[in-house]
């Protein structure tokens, strides 16, 4: 019985993770802002940039809990995984010539270990 808790205990541990946050971050206008026109992912995006050390303190999982889910996933070699969102509004909102994304690499145990700014030509 006692191996039976201590196993239980130890799984409800690794099950657990830390909520990462950003002062002066605000995550329902960041989630909201990837439908519609709003601009407000390409005010805040140079906040994240600039406080990239806590992003890169996290796992996938704890990433996604600050930033939701990205709507772009990219697989790399090596298991390496990139998360994309979207900075720059839908095309319907206006005529960019370049689209900007925040991208965030994870390596293969699932922790982020790059953050930076892409941009993409419309397509």
């Amino acid at each position: 019985m006692n191996k039976f808790l201590t196993l239980l205990f130890l799984l409800s541990l690794s099950s657990c993770y830390k909520t990462l946050s950003i002062d002066g971050f605000d995550k329902e206008r960041w989630v909201d802002a990837d439908e519609g026109c709003s601009t407000y992912r390409q005010e805040i995006v140079d906040l994240i940039i600039e406080n990239q050390d806590v992003i890169l303190e996290g796992t996938q999982n704890e990433v996604e809990s600050l930033l939701g889910k990205a709507k772009e996933h990219e697989l790399y070699d090596r298991n390496q995984k990139f998360f994309h969102y979207r900075l720059t509004p839908p095309d319907t909102c206006g005529n960019y010539v370049t689209i900007e994304f925040l991208s965030i690499r994870f390596n293969a145990i699932g922790r982020a270990n790059l953050v930076q700014v892409m941009l993409r030509e419309p397509q």
